[in-house]
């Protein structure tokens, strides 16, 4: 991203639709001083922030003293130039506490360029998606002005200042300059790439619609010899790519047979983009790709009445159980482990109820799990049956330490109803979009299939 912090702010706000700020600030001669904050944007709502933040507190507990404080905030895109407005003016509210920048010309910092990080430690999105950072430094390190505050990384429980910087700030250490960080997540990436037969392959892929046009990918192959000098290169614009939009993300699949291929040949997939260059790679050797065409397990559930009596059992369900079945089929057929309650579906603690769930599901990937708590209905899900699911995940979230999204599914439209859903911080799928993930199913299109399900 080759672009100032300033100039950045316009694209920030088409991009992301909300920023969290971590901050460690501590009292030094009488006034608050900005340690050192983290900045990172992202897609996700500020709800879904605070719920992180507050989860992150739960299990690793506050941090807040007389003299040093670590604080966490959610905000709203559009609170970005009010924060880059107090940069420039070489302080940050953080909380309800006006703080000190310790940076060298903050008046400068807008200007700063925005290029590869440096001290990152990627978790979450940012383990999934490539980013990039501004970075504003200072005189001295971090650690060195925890020390100054008598603070050792023992006292708060830690083997060391690393373990902190990475588990509450996302930082690699604290033994670096760095009194400002702010991270840009690029919304791209080379999902997978497949061994079809023959010499093709398949390639999927996700690119934020913002990103789409000026796009394309370059696909090459060379020998097992790492140093080999290329044997095939070819440029797809994305454009001429079968694809489809969702939720602000366009899903590529693209196929592509080569002259010859041959084991242990390295191919190397690049999606690049006209302004900024490299957005993601990927790349592997030929023994390593799966073949999804020959998926023993699918093609064995497809043999069963079950297999082929799913699709109506998900739009045209005699009874709920018909319903239950087929979404907890349709769940482990595009990747989200599903377990189906049944007559058990009570959540207890001693005697007393505390909700009820016809299925839970997780989906786990390298960012983390998403844990689902489903109620199925083949009417229009009221106010009572919201409540009631809303309640049994708020629940299983307090007592597993890990947030659980509530989900009803219903074979019925229900538009007005899923904003009253939204609303309650309930997500509700109905039969519009258990058509589009029955048809993203059929193509073998999973991950937008995934996200209608476990995305907000």
């Amino acid at each position: 991203m080759d672009i100032t912090l300033g100039d950045s702010v316009s694209l920030a706000e088409k991009l992301y639709e909300s920023f969290g700020i971590k901050s460690i600030i501590g009292l030094i001669n009488n006034e608050w001083v900005n340690i050192v904050t983290v900045i990172q944007f992202t897609h996700r709502k500020v709800n879904d922030l605070n719920s992180e933040y507050r989860f992150l507190e739960e299990r690793l507990g506050n941090i807040d003293y007389d003299n040093f404080k670590v604080i966490f905030q959610a905000r709203p895109i559009q609170d970005f130039r009010t924060v880059l407005t107090e940069l420039q003016n070489g302080h940050l509210k953080i909380g309800e506490i006006q703080t000190k920048l310790l940076s060298k010309n903050p008046q400068e910092i807008a200007n700063q360029k925005i290029g590869y990080p440096s001290n990152i430690f990627a978790t979450g999105e940012y383990l999934e998606y490539n980013c990039s950072a501004a970075t504003i430094n200072m005189d001295k390190y971090p650690a060195q002005f925890l020390y100054d505050l008598k603070i050792s990384p023992q006292s708060l429980g830690f083997r060391d200042f690393d373990e902190f910087a990475r588990s509450w700030l996302n930082l690699g250490s604290f033994n670096s300059p760095i009194n400002l960080s702010i991270f840009y997540p690029t919304y791209a990436t080379i999902s997978e790439v497949q061994y079809q037969s023959g010499s093709e392959i398949k390639v999927t892929l996700k690119i934020d619609q913002h990103f789409f046009d000026g796009s394309h990918i370059w696909i090459t192959r060379t020998s097992k010899d790492d140093y080999a000098p290329l044997l095939e290169r070819k440029k797809y614009e994305l454009a001429s790519c079968e694809n489809t939009l969702q939720d602000g993300f366009f899903y590529i699949t693209l196929r592509h047979k080569f002259a010859a291929l041959s084991l242990n040949d390295k191919i190397s997939v690049n999606l690049s983009n006209d302004k900024r260059e490299l957005l993601a790679r990927k790349e592997d050797r030929i023994l390593q790709f799966p073949s999804e065409s020959c998926d023993p397990f699918l093609k064995a559930f497809l043999l069963f009445d079950a297999g082929k009596k799913m699709e109506e059992h998900l739009l045209n369900p005699k009874e709920a159980g018909d319903l239950v079945f087929g979404f907890a089929w349709l769940l482990e057929m595009t990747g989200i482990s599903a377990l189906q309650l049944g007559r058990d579906e009570i959540v207890r603690e001693e005697k007393a109820v505390k909700g009820s769930a016809d299925i839970i599901a997780c989906y786990h990937e390298s960012t983390g799990s998403t844990i689902l708590a489903i109620d199925c209905t083949i009417g229009v899900p009221d106010g009572n049956k919201i409540d009631k699911i809303k309640n049994t995940a708020d629940y299983l979230s307090r007592k597993t330490g890990s947030p659980v999204k509530a989900v009803i599914v219903t074979s019925e439209k229900s538009s007005i109803t899923k904003e009253i859903g939204q609303k309650n911080a309930v997500k509700i799928i109905d039969y519009i979009d258990i058509e589009k993930i029955i048809g993203f199913y059929k193509k073998h299109h999973y991950p937008p299939a995934r996200q209608l399900i476990v995305g907000d």
